[in-house]
């Protein structure tokens, strides 16, 4: 019996693949995972191993890297590129998916090359009928760097530049979303489909929020934005309903969200009313909604600081000064008191002429 059990556990291991231990990768080759996102919504995500120069400066390209042959971006296994959305890649479209990055090195232009194969060693089992895509690029001289990487060297809400970066050079090629915008309302409408659009309030009025900013899907930003009062009525979501009003034209609708937002306003929400145009470069506006939270609220930490940040932004720094000392008075936090003496040394040495 005891045989036989041995037999059958020999015939088991026979079967099964070799097994192998995780150990240093070849070469001290590390791996490497570099991931850029852009707006959120769409991410590009870059593994590679990573040789280093080890004192074969000069060495490298057209050597250790020969001109004119496929190469894997980097050591050991091929570098793999993964797009979670389609993207367009220098201008070609390329969808969702992992793709095996290799280029081919040449000492004016270099070729890469997005492949359909992303699990290969190296480049030997390259085949260039399972390319997707190949483009031309050039390379550029760059800060030395000891260990290859990848780096994402421009950084947009809709781009960026990716780089492989190696001794004294750099091969960049720029990534775009194409229909970011479009990408975000689905996003936001399939999220909005859980807990977080139906019963709290802050979900469906961010998803409006960005609508009104973008000056894109109005009557749908207008729709999450009614979605939001619905909820939970708050100057922020009825400020951003009447302002989307009023970009429809729907001017009397409009007025009528801000009456009643302005009804239910807190010092809270003045004071961060005004200081949001006054980002606008709106002091005149601000001043008006500073003024408003002073009469209503009286003598508060953020109604003087209003006040003070107000008539600095116009030029008044006499009356700037008076509300600043006054807010810092009122001051309790530890982090409140040092914001506005870091205002107040501002406004003074704008006074005397520092600018």
């Amino acid at each position: 019996m005891k045989n036989t059990i041995l037999i059958s556990l020999l015939l088991l291991a026979r079967a099964l693949p070799a097994q192998f231990l995780h150990a240093p990768p070849s070469g001290d080759n590390q791996q490497s995972t570099v991931s850029q996102s852009m707006s959120g919504i769409a991410t590009v995500t870059v593994q590679y191993n990573s040789p280093d120069v080890n004192g074969r400066q000069g060495r490298i390209w057209g050597r250790l890297v020969p001109y004119g042959q496929v190469w894997r971006a980097g050591a050991n296994e091929n570098t793999t590129i993964q797009f979670s959305t389609a993207v367009r890649v220098e201008g070609h479209a390329v969808p969702a998916g992992s793709y095996g990055l290799f280029m081919i090195p040449g000492e004016t232009e270099w070729t890469v090359i997005l492949s359909k194969a992303n699990k290969a060693w190296g480049a030997f089992a390259y085949d260039e009928k399972e390319d997707l895509l190949r483009f031309p690029v050039k390379p550029e001289p760059a800060a030395f760097h000891e260990y290859l990487n990848f780096e994402f060297t421009l950084r947009q809400p809709d781009a960026t530049v990716l780089a492989l970066q190696w001794e004294e050079l750099a091969i960049p090629f720029r990534i775009e979303v194409p229909a970011l915008q479009e990408l975000v309302l689905e996003s936001f409408k399939a999220q909005l489909k859980s807990e977080i659009g139906l019963f709290f309030w802050e979900g469906s009025h961010q998803a409006a929020k960005y609508c009104l900013d973008h000056d894109v899907a109005l009557e749908q930003g207008l729709a999450w934005a009614t979605q939001s009062v619905r909820i939970k009525a708050q100057f922020t979501n009825l400020i951003t309903k009447s302002e989307l009003l009023e970009k429809a034209g729907r001017s009397a609708a409009a007025k009528a969200a801000h009456e009643l937002a302005f009804k239910m306003a807190g010092p809270n929400d003045l004071y961060y009313h005004g200081r949001s145009l006054l980002d606008q470069l709106q002091p005149d506006e601000a001043m008006t909604i500073f003024k408003q939270n002073y009469e209503r609220y009286g003598d508060l930490y953020l109604t003087h600081l209003g006040l003070g940040r107000g008539y600095k932004a116009k030029g008044e720094y006499a009356l700037a000064l008076r509300h600043l000392q006054a807010a810092l008075q009122l001051a309790e936090l530890p982090r409140h008191k040092s914001s506005v003496e870091t205002l107040i040394a501002e406004v003074k040495k704008q006074q005397a002429g520092g600018g």
